[in-house]
């Protein structure tokens, strides 16, 4: 998955981290632009990491990529912070512009994710 998160995001300097943990570290150490996070992450969640890193920096952005469509999950996601929610089997379509729309200031659901939404609880 991380070779081709780099090849969909060609035109950006990509980090890849193991672990929740190492992505606070990352981000405490070089603030990017843009963090782009699965919820299922060893040791401490993708949710968790984002709740902490949201809270000593508020204006990063954050776009979750996740198997995950079940719209609690979304909508968690969504509530605790992140820009964008992009369902991994939408993500070599939409990825790169959920990442343009989230750092031009915008808001992005995948669309499988927004059918979810519109169908779940």
């Amino acid at each position: 998955m991380a070779e081709h998160l780099r090849s969909l995001l060609g035109d950006y300097d990509v980090d890849i981290v193991p672990d929740g943990q190492g992505l606070i570290a990352a981000v405490n150490a070089n603030m990017p632009d843009i963090i782009i996070s699965d919820i299922a992450m060893p040791g401490i969640s993708g949710l968790v990491a984002a709740r902490d890193i949201l809270a000593v920096h508020p204006n990063v952005r954050i776009i979750f990529v996740s198997v995950r469509d079940e719209p609690a999950i979304i909508r968690k996601a969504i509530d605790e912070g992140a820009a964008g929610y992009v369902v991994k089997a939408d993500a070599g379509d939409e990825l790169l512009d959920a990442v343009q729309t989230v750092l031009g200031g915008g808001h992005y659901v995948s669309s499988s994710a927004r059918a979810a939404l519109k169908g779940g609880p």
